[in-house]
């Protein structure tokens, strides 16, 4: 293998110096095609070749072609013509010039060459960085998740270990749908492809008419994922409490952009609505009501819910 890679980096060399060669070739060409138009400025035609050398190879075949074009202008295009020799300081100041001009080129180009690869060289470990950091926060997630499980077994009361394993599906539910989100090729066509996929994934086998009307342009990435958490968290409870039990039969999620550039999100179904009255709420569905709380709390909105006919919940926010 070391030797396969070897001989790949031997080969890659020899095509830099070729491509090196062939453009001071190229640039030769051209001063001599054209002639006396460049003969008050004789090394114009090597400079791209310089350069281009310099950013395709490496300084080093930059520094080859700075060589080869103040050779061959010394000897083609500086008087006496055809040869070596210096005819006055004219000459000489003319060919220093010429040196030290290509050289900065060259310190330049392979100056900004290094800066490219080591901010991408930077990207590319933040990026590493990240991926790495969403799957630990998704295994711990994961890890809380059984945790709770496991408390449930040792708990006597019934509605105690209702509300465990109601927190535990919902951990371990998010924690799927986090390493999901978190990934920002997800939002690359927009948040409705997100929710439409999403809730298809949430309602299946379930008859459930599904119907968005997503507004605004691109949010930041950590809106689209609270947005995406807030209507899963209030599909679910729809699908828990309004269409297995059949009490209901369609889903609607809004997102529209309001005066002075605020945002409304709403959720809502065809289902009997929450119930009015001071009767306590199951525990998975206060549950359910805190987590979108806590949810609308990190867009900087507060969770209203209306009531009858369905139940309707809307968040507005800024746009961030």
């Amino acid at each position: 293998m070391s030797h396969l890679s070897s001989l790949t980096r031997r080969g890659l060399a020899a095509r830099c110096w070729a491509v090196s060669l062939a453009l001071f070739a190229a640039s030769l060409g051209a001063r001599f095609a054209l002639g006396d138009l460049l003969a008050s400025i004789p090394f114009l035609t090597f400079f791209p070749a310089i350069v281009g050398s310099t950013l395709l190879c490496g300084w080093r075949p930059g520094a080859l072609v700075l060589g080869l074009s103040a050779l061959a202008a010394w000897y083609f295009f500086l008087p006496p013509f055809w040869s070596f020799e210096l005819s006055g300081p004219e000459t000489v100041a003319s060919l220093l010039g010429f040196l030290l001009v290509g050289g900065l080129d060259v310190l330049l180009v392979a100056a900004l060459v290094e800066v490219i690869r080591r901010l991408e060289v930077a990207r590319r470990t933040q990026e590493a960085l990240f991926h790495e950091l969403q799957h630990r926060v998704g295994n711990n997630m994961q890890f809380v998740a059984s945790m709770l499980r496991l408390a449930r077994r040792d708990v006597a009361d019934a509605s105690a270990a209702e509300v465990l394993e109601q927190a535990a599906a919902r951990i371990a539910a998010m924690a799927r749908l986090h390493r999901r989100l978190q990934d920002p090729a997800t939002y690359a066509h927009g948040l409705e492809p997100v929710l439409r996929d999403v809730l298809a994934d949430l309602f299946q086998g379930v008859p459930v008419d599904v119907r968005l009307d997503i507004r605004p342009g691109p949010l930041p990435m950590q809106q689209m994922t609270a947005v995406v958490l807030l209507v899963t968290e209030a599909a679910s409870n729809a699908l828990k409490h309004v269409f297995r039990p059949e009490r209901g039969t369609l889903f609607e999620v809004e997102l529209r952009e309001q005066a002075g550039g605020r945002l409304l999100l709403t959720m809502r179904d065809d289902g009997p609505g929450i119930d009015p009255a001071p009767t306590p709420a199951p525990a998975g569905q206060r549950l359910g009501m805190h987590i979108m709380q806590a949810l609308a709390g990190q867009l900087g909105g507060t969770l209203q819910v209306g009531v009858r006919p369905g139940t309707t919940l809307a968040i507005e926010f800024a746009r961030a």
